[in-house]
């Protein structure tokens, strides 16, 4: 009896051990509380799908540009075509709560080659798998003149545009599609906040928190134990 425990215990550590953390999609984001809000912070490159990989590509990690110095890390650039990126996103990882929240892109972008930005639930209810039928300026961000890094917290010539969206409490879906962008678009890292009116910096961006998964050990255990016995 005390041996089949110990195989037991021993099996649930090793379960734990292997079992993938779930709840959080994109990798490596980050979550701060700046100005009167919440931030979410995650960089291009990681994100959940894309339709074609010949379309929207990693700029280091698959040869289609050499980042401009001062990005983070890898970027993502539009080598040619249309296309889209999605990004799943859970901003009560940050603390945050339904309502509207800016999405704000460190870019460079010297010719306003803008895109469209999609947003579950706030521009339907179904993730589509077809071109939407976008709208300016309710959809639009990017269009806009950067010639440099910089935070871009405008759509449309210093205007919204589609940078204020009505976000879900919890799990939130984004997807970019393709309007105007080419190889002189360059994402670098991603943010939405809370505060309409917060401007982020890079500093900001290197001092927010390491985001943590929603995972409950409790649960967890309590579920591996079930499946053990059976």
């Amino acid at each position: 009896m005390f041996q089949k425990c110990q195989l037991t215990f021993g099996l649930i550590l090793c379960f734990l051990l292997i079992q993938p953390l779930t709840g959080f999609a994109v990798e490596g984001f980050k979550v701060s509380q700046y100005g009167d809000g919440e931030q979410i912070w995650f960089e291009a490159e990681a994100f959940d799908e894309r339709d074609s990989a010949d379309v929207y590509k990693l700029g280091k990690g698959e040869g289609a540009l050499d980042p401009t110095d001062g990005a983070f890390g890898d970027i993502v650039t539009n080598a040619g075509g249309q296309g889209w990126l999605l990004y799943r996103f859970d901003i009560s990882a940050a603390g945050g709560k339904a309502g509207d929240w800016r999405f704000i892109s460190r870019v460079i972008n010297p010719s306003n080659h803008s895109d469209w930005l999609w947003v579950l639930g706030d521009d339907g209810d179904t993730i589509p798998t077809e071109a939407p039928a976008f709208a300016r300026p309710d959809h639009i961000i990017l269009e806009e003149n950067v010639a440099e890094w910089a935070w871009l917290r405008t759509g449309d010539f210093g205007k919204d545009g589609g940078t204020v969206n009505a976000l879900q409490d919890g799990e939130n879906v984004m997807m970019i599609w393709t309007r105007q962008s080419s190889n002189q678009t360059q994402y670098d890292v991603f943010c939405w906040s809370s505060d309409l009116d917060y401007e982020p910096t890079d500093a900001d961006y290197e001092n927010a928190e390491a985001g943590v998964t929603d995972v409950n050990p409790e649960g967890l255990l309590t579920t591996t134990w079930a499946r053990l016995k059976q």
